[in-house]
């Protein structure tokens, strides 16, 4: 592989890993408006009790998801042995998985938001996304620091 194709490889990692927060937040985001309609909202303690089966529900499946996301993410490791599209593939499946963990952060704020109809949780769990998205950003030198862990 060139110097080139490596630094082509890396702005494609990139890429992706740019475009993957505002899609998965924005997926997030629908799936909470669609069901925000139907969670029980009111001022009499009937209607929150209703909401908190789902709430559970959504409180079980959040760390098992998780769990099962990270335990594929530890799994994946790189073989010098591989040729370096194959590691550069394996790490592209890495950030991707990396960022589907990562974006689960932003579920309790839309979660309050299914429940507040506060603004300020949305806005709060797109900073959540943008603070992560800016700060775990792949380059060519974390490339380097995974392909030799």
């Amino acid at each position: 592989m060139t110097d080139a194709d490596f630094h082509q490889a890396i702005r494609r990692i990139r890429w992706v890993h740019w475009y993957h927060y505002p899609v998965q937040g924005l997926l997030m985001g629908a799936a909470v408006l669609v069901t925000s309609g139907r969670a029980a909202v009111g001022q009499t303690v009937e209607p929150q009790l209703a909401t908190w089966p789902a709430l559970l529900l959504l409180g079980v499946l959040v760390p098992v998801v998780s769990i099962c996301l990270y335990m594929v993410y530890k799994y994946m490791r790189p073989n010098l042995r591989h040729p370096s599209e194959v590691n550069l593939r394996t790490y592209l499946g890495r950030v991707f998985l990396r960022n589907s963990l990562l974006c689960m952060a932003a579920l309790p704020l839309l979660a309050s938001y299914a429940i507040t109809h506060k603004p300020f949780d949305l806005l709060a769990s797109a900073g959540v996304l943008l603070a992560l998205s800016w700060r775990l950003v792949p380059t060519a030198k974390t490339y380097q620091r995974w392909l030799i862990s």
